[in-house]
């Protein structure tokens, strides 16, 4: 099976299974998906590895993980790869943009309807990404298409191309168990697979006690005046174990 070059036009015929090629005429990258050919392009990364562990525990100190996270947490080796999306130009109220979808199944979350980050491109050529790992594309045009358009409804597609992002693979550990995130190596964003999350069961708690001890009040004392200087009285233990909770958990 022969495909067209998208940059030149030239017949280009990819060996069996091959879907990531160069077109040996104007070496433009392309890939192969069904029946179409698509550019190929990469982005350049921006952060370094130096400064990986900076954004990963920024992220593990925040109001969504548990207290000191990012003090308890031991750092692993990061390793840098080339994760592909398939990247989607429509045009919108405010002009074009371009919405990225996963071309590989992965468990990070937070990767489905990405915008594409502000950075340098290139041609996916080895010489740009060296010896770095490259995840190969696996879901189909077709299928990333179609959750688009499932979550942003009937949109105008200008054009589609793959994009390889660099990510660092970034896992920790913390009380004996392993977990995985992943740092954008162009806007420094982390995604994260899991992470030890805060506990629900005791700010329910202290939501509940707020809920009896206003109620009671409400109850008891029916002096307006009165009642709202008590409401402020109580209020100050109450923000106190609620603050006291979540340094804690």
């Amino acid at each position: 099976m022969s495909v067209a070059c998208t940059q030149c036009g030239a017949s280009i015929e990819p060996r069996a299974g091959e879907r990531l090629l160069e077109c040996p005429y104007c070496a433009t990258a392309l890939v192969v998906d069904g029946g179409a050919t698509l550019f190929h392009e990469v982005m350049v990364p921006t952060v370094t590895m130096e400064q990986v562990p900076a954004h990963l525990r920024r992220f593990l100190g925040g109001t969504s993980t548990i207290a000191d996270l990012d003090k308890k947490a031991r750092l692993e080796a990061a390793q840098l790869q080339y994760f592909p999306f398939w990247a989607f130009t429509v045009a919108g109220a405010g002009g074009e943009k371009v919405i990225l979808q996963p071309a590989a199944p992965s468990s990070l979350q937070g990767l489905q309807g990405l915008e594409l980050p502000a950075g340098s491109t290139r041609p996916m050529r080895r010489e740009v990404i060296g010896e770095v790992p490259v995840v190969e594309p696996e879901v189909p045009l077709e299928t990333a298409r179609e959750w688009l358009l499932s979550k942003q409804g009937e949109i105008e597609v200008r054009q589609t191309v793959l994009y390889h992002l660099p990510m660092y693979r970034t896992p920790y550990s913390w009380q004996g168990r392993t977990y995985q995130a992943a740092v954008d190596a162009v806007s420094g964003k982390v995604f994260p697979a899991d992470f030890p999350a805060k506990a629900e069961r005791p700010f329910i708690g202290v939501a509940a006690l707020a809920l009896v001890v206003f109620g009671l009040e409400g109850l008891i004392i029916q002096n307006l005046i009165v009642k709202l200087m008590v409401y402020l009285v109580s209020a100050v233990p109450i923000l106190g174990i609620a603050w006291l909770t979540s340094r804690k958990v």
